[in-house]
Formats: structure tokens, C-alpha cells, sequence
């Protein structure tokens, strides 16, 4: 392994270690504690094995299209602080999501073409532990299975994420028609007594006296 290759992966190491520590730090909210728990050490976990494993290359290549739906995200983010209008951050969302789904079906295809294909022409019976070669069946086979559950889960959590945001929009958006209706509701009912007063009014003195006495009657009854 040359020295860039094991630069980089002491740099991601570092990164993932620090994410803990950060989370203290940042005043993390505790309902957001334990998902970003688990996102770190799984991040740590795939970094540190594939680096132990000496299949570095297809890690590095799986990191890569990972930080690239990433960094869309967080430019996307940034689009939202600053664009108030919301017109530039709902394209940057729409490619951001576009390009996570894209990410997440090539790293399954990298990961199938890389485990089951690519490195079966080389593989040996055992682990050599002199050499560092762990191109076995048994870890090839195990390593392909974590990266699709990891893919997986990243797009489990991604759906369950959307679905939930898109209940809370419609509930939001029921709530903020319904006052229009009861305000439709009172407008009509205004009006209609409007009405009423105005065709008494123009009743004379003893005709408004019965009619009045009539609704009272009414209105007594509809009580009982």
C-alpha cells in the first residue's frame, strides 16, 4: 500500500473518530444522539476493515461516491440558508436525492462486480496473514453482504425520512385550509343575518313585533 493511499485513511479514520467527541460539543439533542451514534460507528467500522482487509481501492471507491451525495447535500443545505425564496434550494434537494439513490444503487453494483467477480480470479483457500491477503470467499462473501445491508439501511432511513416529511407537510397544509373554511362559514352566516335584519326593517312596526315573537317561539322550542 503506498503512503498516499494509507494517508488517506488515517485522514478518514481521523474524521470518524472525532465525530464523537463533536457530538458532546455540538450540544447534540438527545433524539438525535443515538442516530448519528450508529451512522459514525458504522462509517468507522467499513473505513477501519476495509483498510485491515487490504482492500483499499474498492473502499476508496465506495467513499467517494458516498461523500459526493454528501457534499450535494450540504451544498444544497447552504442553498436553503441563504435563498429565502426556496427557489434555488428545492433543485439543489431534487439532486442531491436524485444522485443518493443513483449512489447507493452503483456502490451495490461496484461492490457486486468488485467481490464476486473482480477478485474470484485471484482468490486463495486461506487467510495469509504474512502477505495481508484476505481474498478468501468467506471475507469476500462477507464483505459484499456488509456493503448491501449498509446501502440498504442508508436507504431505509432515506425513504422512511421522505414519507414522514411529506405526512407532515399534508397535516400542516389541512390545518391551514380548514380556518379558510370556518372563515367561509362565518362570511355566510354574517351575511344572512344581513339579510334577515334588513327584510324586517322594511316590515312595518307591528309586523317586525310578530315576527320577532315568532323567532323567539321558534327558538324556545328547538330548545326543548
Amino acid at each position: 500500500m503506498v503512503f498516499m493511499t494509507k494517508f488517506f485513511y488515517i485522514i478518514q479514520l481521523s474524521y470518524w473518530l472525532h465525530c464523537y467527541p463533536e457530538l458532546y460539543f455540538q450540544k447534540t439533542k438527545k433524539e438525535e444522539m443515538l442516530p448519528r451514534i450508529k451512522y459514525t460507528t458504522l462509517g468507522l467500522f467499513f473505513v477501519l476493515f476495509s483498510y485491515l482487509l487490504n482492500f483499499s481501492r474498492i473502499g476508496i471507491f465506495l467513499l467517494v461516491l458516498h461523500y459526493i451525495s454528501e457534499v450535494l447535500f450540504h451544498t444544497a443545505r447552504l442553498i436553503y440558508f441563504v435563498d429565502r425564496a426556496e427557489n434555488g434550494s428545492k433543485a439543489g434537494y431534487l439532486v442531491a436525492n436524485v444522485v443518493f439513490v443513483l449512489v447507493r444503487l452503483g456502490s451495490i453494483i461496484l461492490a457486486v462486480l468488485t467481490f464476486w467477480y473482480g477478485l474470484s480470479l485471484t482468490t486463495i483457500q486461506e487467510v495469509n496473514f504474512d502477505t495481508g491477503n484476505f481474498n478468501t470467499l468467506f471475507v469476500r462473501m462477507a464483505c459484499l453482504f456488509a456493503v448491501c445491508n449498509l446501502q440498504a439501511w442508508l436507504m431505509w432511513n432515506f425513504i422512511t425520512f421522505h414519507l414522514k416529511r411529506m405526512r407532515e407537510q399534508s397535516s400542516s397544509q389541512a390545518v391551514a385550509r380548514k380556518p379558510k373554511v370556518d372563515k367561509r362559514l362565518a362570511a355566510k352566516k354574517k351575511k344572512d343575518e344581513h339579510k334577515r335584519s334588513g327584510e324586517d326593517d322594511e316590515l312595518p312596526e307591528v309586523d317586525q313585533n310578530i315576527e320577532s315573537s315568532l323567532r323567539s317561539r321558534g327558538a324556545t322550542a328547538k330548545s326543548k
